[in-house]
This record gives structure tokens, sequence and C-alpha cells, in this order.
């Protein structure tokens, strides 16, 4: 190891807290494991899969259906145990220091993490998923929330982004988060795995101008004498609130915009290659895999939080997309279904509801009906 890096050691520590969630800090070092979502949406809903690990931002993979029908590559434990922290969602920080800036990428285990004290925590329900990070070094807190939308039209993952500065200072940072790989709709599970670079050839990102993109294959690539074109697509949905009212985050779907010619995806080097990074012109957006990532310039004084959304979903046609996003694109709503989401599960476990001397023997006959109701 080079002179001035030390890697300090970091122990695992598991437990349940006050609310009944299982709570694992550094989890990034903890035993691996690997979980769903229980996917339920609901009598009126579409139920969407989540697969997750304690690596990285935890969301390895996700989609409807089954495998072929991925919004983020399937894969296998083993598998989303190395990838999670690469292909999974990301987010990447520029914090200004005076006429420099410190590049630092919460919940990662990579080098330029090292001389940071970070701390972080994964905590699990039932019904969601929240992930916490701590950079003590920089004054920052990173927290995420994942839950899917119950009752609704279309089958989405939610996320809530926020950061705060727990520093006496100001701190100014811009910001990259999302996702560097999006499955477009159409694309199965075979052709991912073995003919991945042939499939990129229908490829396609629609409704950028929206600022909510669209991504599908143009028509099935199925071997068959007729042209079947494919109507339904998978969306990325970003937006932050400000004075109450919503605004549209146009998001960057080419990763060589992000990456360069890094095409490891380890390190987001032409975000790091200019002080203020700007949306690109050009972007391509065919015949390639593409990606999703929001670009949000930030200043928070002491004590001071932002707050973020997502929606990553499956829609059944462009149309129904367009006329969603009002409805979507608001954090009323986003609450809402969380709530909901929350009720759907809680309401199923009420059925072995257990009060006994023992609280985690308790959640435990609620997560094990639940498994067996799955």
């Amino acid at each position: 190891m080079s002179e001035g890096i030390r890697m300090k050691e970091k122990k695992a520590k598991y437990y349940l807290n006050a609310q009944g969630e299982f709570v694992i800090e550094n989890y990034n070092v903890a035993k691996p494991f690997a979980n769903f979502f229980p996917g339920i949406a609901g009598k009126y809903g579409i139920p969407m899969w989540v697969f997750y690990v304690n690596r990285g931002q935890a969301i390895a993979s996700f989609g409807i259906k089954d495998k072929d029908h991925s919004i983020l590559e399937f894969l296998p434990a083993n598998k989303a145990w190395q990838m999670a922290s690469v292909t999974g969602f990301r987010t990447f920080l520029k914090v200004a220091s005076g006429s420099k800036s410190i590049f630092y990428e919460p919940f990662h285990n990579g080098f330029s993490n090292l001389n940071f004290n970070l701390t972080n925590s994964m905590h699990i329900t039932s019904h969601g998923l929240t992930i916490e990070e701590k950079n003590l070094s920089l004054g920052l807190k990173v927290k995420i929330e994942y839950f899917n939308i119950p009752n609704d039209t279309y089958a989405g993952l939610a996320r809530i982004v926020t950061i705060e500065n727990l520093s006496r200072t100001n701190k100014k940072i811009q910001l990259l988060d999302g996702l560097p790989q999006i499955v477009p709709f159409g694309t199965s599970n075979l052709f991912l795995k073995k003919l991945n670079r042939t499939i990129e050839a229908w490829m396609g990102v629609e409704n950028l101008s929206r600022g909510v993109p669209f991504y599908k294959l143009d028509v099935d690539p199925t071997d068959r004498p007729e042209v079947i074109h494919i109507k339904e697509g998978n969306f990325y949905l970003a937006f932050s609130q400000a004075n109450n009212k919503p605004r549209i985050i146009k998001p960057i779907v080419d990763t060589q915009c992000i990456f360069g010619p890094i095409t490891d995806l380890s390190l987001p080097q032409q975000f790091l290659a200019v002080k203020n990074f700007k949306y690109p012109k050009n972007q391509i957006i065919k015949s390639k895999t593409p990606c999703g990532f929001s670009l949000l310039n930030l200043t928070l004084v002491p004590k001071q939080q932002e707050i973020f959304y997502f929606v990553i979903g499956y829609m059944r046609n462009l149309q129904t997309l367009n006329s969603s996003i009002a409805k979507i694109a608001s954090s009323e709503y986003l609450i809402k279904k969380r709530e909901e989401n929350k009720k759907i599960i809680e309401d199923l476990q009420q059925d072995i509801s257990t009060s006994s001397s023992s609280k985690e023997f308790d959640l435990y006959a609620k997560q094990t009906y639940l498994d067996n109701i799955m």
C-alpha cells in the first residue's frame, strides 16, 4: 500500500432499531447477502421485482414480469456483489475547496474514498430500503430511500435522495446521480447475456426533449418474417421541488458524455475533466446501451438539505408516459405512494401479527409469512 494511505479496518454491526428496521452498519464490509423487495403492487398495480444486495447503493437489478423484462440487467447474487457498485445507482460529487474540487462517491469502496472518514448504514424493512452515509471529512450526509409504486397504471421504483450539509460552512457541490446502464424494453435476457453487442443496434432513446427519456427497442428482434414495432418502454424521471413546484431534471443518456473512454465505468472522467461540467450539447441516443444521469448544482448552507426524487419504471406506451408526467413528478404523490406501499405490506402481515416477549420473533413471524405469500 502506498505511503500516506491507510485503510482503516471497519467492522459490521447488526441490530433492530426502535422502528423495527433491521440495521447493518458499515454494510459494505459485512458478510454479503441478497434479497428481493416483496413485489406486491396492490389490487390495481403492476408488480415490479427489485433485487438488492449489501454493496454499493444496494439495488443490483429490477424489472417487471421476469428476467426478459429487466430495466437493470438481472445478475445472480455472486455477480451482483461484484457489480452493484459499478452498474447500479451511482452518485458523483465534486465539492468545491478553494480553487480546486474534491471528488467523492458516496456508498463506494473505491480508492477515491480511502482518505475520508466514512460511516454508513442500511435500514431494511418488509416494504422498502434506506441507506445512509456520513462523510465526516467533508461534513456531508447522503441518504437514499427506495420503495415500489403500488396501485397505478405503471410499474415503478421510487428513489428519494437527500444531501445534507453537516458542517459549519457553505458547501458548493456539483452532482451527477443515476444509472450507468438502463436496459431498453424488448431486450431479452438471452440478448443481454449472449448477444449484448449485437442487440445494441436495435436500442434507442425517445422523448428526451420532454426531459423524461423512454428506452426501448425499435422493433422486436426475434427472427420472424413480419416486423413488429415495440410500443412499450422503460422510463427515467427525475425532479426536484422548489417553492412547492416540481422541476424536471433532463437527464444525460449517453454514457460516454460522463465516463469518456473509461469503459469499465470506474471513473466519470468527463465529469472530472472540467471544473464546471455542463449538460452535453450532443448525445448519441441510438445503437448503444443508454444510461440515465441527472446533473445538479447545489449550494448548501450549514445544516441545509436538498431532496431529489427519481422514478424509474415501465410504461405501456409513450403517450401514457407523457400524460402521466405531471402526476408522477410530485413529492406529495411519491410520499403518498410510499405510505400506500407500506400499508399494503403491513395489512398482509396482520394475519400473523404476533405479540410475544421477543420483538425479534414477532418481526420474524411477519417476514416469514410475507415470504411464503410471495
